[in-house]
């Protein structure tokens, strides 16, 4: 089977978009640092990040030791493709602040698009250790689970992700980026959105995911029958649908 593509949340919005003060002048004031910060920031959201990276080479010469500076470089040189240099980036954020959450989440996401899933693993759950509401950490973690083929455990961190905020995914589409996932994993995947959307009564969203799931190979369709998440909408002509 070829590879198949699933989103992968790598950042927090808030984190990009939220003003920092310089904490080490070298060559401007805090006032400067903010504008080129804040340039930095719309360039990011119109995915200009060659020039994002311009005026955050300028914000950084102000303030070297910026966490929210360096962050946002990583990010930019990771929607670039150049994992190398967006490694570099994220590993000073963590160096820098040792207790910045996003800093591991982001190196996770590295580690996830090199398919070093365990270590991404590691990188989300220290992420979660330190911020234990990060959304994003547990979609992401999710993910990770299901390509290691513990589903127990994906399915848990779904369910975690989705009480957080259901509609993080829809609602955050800026940070997402795509992840490789090999095998029945995704089919999986989309089977346990549809097992956590079918827990809420989402009979819509529910026969989605079944739909996605059938796509990419899903085939355990008696799993309906028997899960108790599908209690409420098995009965549903939408999802009875997938039991013919």
């Amino acid at each position: 089977m070829k590879n198949k593509k699933f989103i992968l949340l790598i950042i927090v919005t808030i984190t990009i978009l939220a003003t920092s003060c310089a904490s080490a002048n070298k060559g401007g004031s805090d006032l400067e640092f903010n504008q080129y910060l804040n340039e930095a920031t719309r360039c990011y959201q119109k995915e200009n990040y060659s020039l994002a990276r311009q005026k955050l080479d300028l914000a950084l010469q102000i303030d070297p030791n910026s966490v929210r500076a360096n962050n946002m470089m990583g990010l930019a040189y990771f929607k670039e493709g150049n994992y190398a240099l967006a490694e570099t980036y994220f590993r000073k954020t963590v160096k820098l602040d040792p207790g910045y959450a996003t800093g591991y989440l982001n190196l996770g996401a590295i580690c996830a698009m090199k398919k070093l899933y365990s270590e991404a693993r590691e990188y989300y759950e220290k992420a979660i250790s330190i911020s234990p509401n990060l959304t994003a950490a547990y979609y992401s973690l999710a993910t990770v689970c299901f390509q290691l083929n513990d589903r127990d455990k994906g399915l848990s961190y779904l369910k975690r992700g989705f009480e957080l905020d259901p509609n993080y995914l829809e609602e955050h589409r800026e940070a997402l980026s795509s992840l490789p996932m090999e095998g029945p994993a995704l089919a999986q995947l989309y089977f346990s959105f549809a097992k956590v959307y079918a827990s809420q009564g989402e009979v819509v969203k529910t026969a989605e995911y079944l739909k996605k799931a059938r796509q990419n190979g899903f085939k355990n369709w008696k799993l309906i029958e028997t899960e108790p998440e599908f209690v409420g909408v098995r009965d549903n002509p939408l999802i009875k649908e997938f039991l013919k």
